[in-house]
């Protein structure tokens, strides 16, 4: 199994990030897992994981080359990660940032949550970091949608004008795009190289009700949605996240692409 949405900070950034999630104002959530660096990869192997993406992303300037660094270190101990890192486009080199991620350290893609970092998909200082990776078949990881507590829900809007400029830019929409399902359908149906990640999908629970897309989204976009399970900062058991696709009756074929095959051709990770 590989999943596609793992987050993989330094520890004193996770601490950060699980007092956040702990605020009753934020309507989040007190995280379960709250493990970091090898603990991650050990509780994973647990659940039937061989591989994992290592999203980060940054909320001020300053900080994208650093968990750069810390993911490049961290990939050279743990094979068992699949280096994406990030770039912050206030810092204002992100173009050489980009260029040292895929071609000096050989990141797989990188994750942008415009949310966090306040910085818009469709921000032309972006438009040079998509077209490396266009070029280079790198992939974008995002977090355009609602879910869980975001107000705006334009980010479909915005990703076609990213697309509708870079037509081969590989992306992989977080959460299926909850709660904006249809959008992101739309987004799909238009463009070829728009992909899902299941984190969250049909969990349903107190923080994230009624979330699933639904058995004939996962039928329909069997070639193009990837598991993924925005582990650790999630609070319920790992294992709810597989049951609740395995309930959705999808067959072993389609649940053999979901939980590896498309990931496996999309990364370019034959033999894992």
């Amino acid at each position: 199994m590989i999943d596609i949405h793992v987050h993989y900070f330094p520890e004193g950034m996770f601490q950060a990030i699980w007092r956040y999630f702990a605020i009753p104002d934020h309507g989040l959530w007190d995280v379960k897992y709250k493990l970091y660096g090898s603990q991650i990869i050990q509780a994973l192997k647990k659940e039937g994981v061989k591989r994992f993406t290592t999203l980060v992303y940054a909320h001020k300037p300053g900080l994208a080359g650093y968990l750069n660094d810390f993911i490049r270190e961290s990939a050279d101990q743990f094979p068992e990660l699949i280096p994406f890192g990030t770039v912050f486009v206030g810092d204002g080199r992100s173009e050489k940032v980009a260029r040292q991620i895929f071609e000096q350290y050989k990141f797989y893609g990188m994750k942008l949550h415009p949310f966090v970092s306040n910085e818009n998909l469709d921000d032309p200082r972006f438009f040079p970091v998509y077209e490396i990776m266009q070029d280079l078949g790198k992939i974008l990881v995002c977090h355009p949608s609602s879910v869980p507590i975001y107000q705006k829900t334009d980010g479909s809007i915005r990703l076609r004008k990213v697309l509708n400029q870079f037509q081969r830019l590989k992306v992989i929409v977080a959460h299926c795009g909850a709660f904006e399902y249809e959008d992101y359908s739309l987004l799909a149906d238009d463009f070829e190289y728009i992909y899902f990640d299941t984190a969250f999908n049909c969990v349903h629970s107190e923080f994230l009700a009624n979330n699933c897309p639904g058995r004939e989204f996962f039928l329909r976009y069997q070639d193009r949605i990837l598991f993924g399970s925005d582990f650790p900062n999630i609070p319920h058991r790992y294992s709810k996240q597989i049951d609740s696709l395995h309930g959705l009756n999808l067959g072993e074929a389609v649940e053999r692409k979901l939980f590896s095959d498309n990931a496996i051709k999309l990364i370019g990770l034959e033999g894992a």
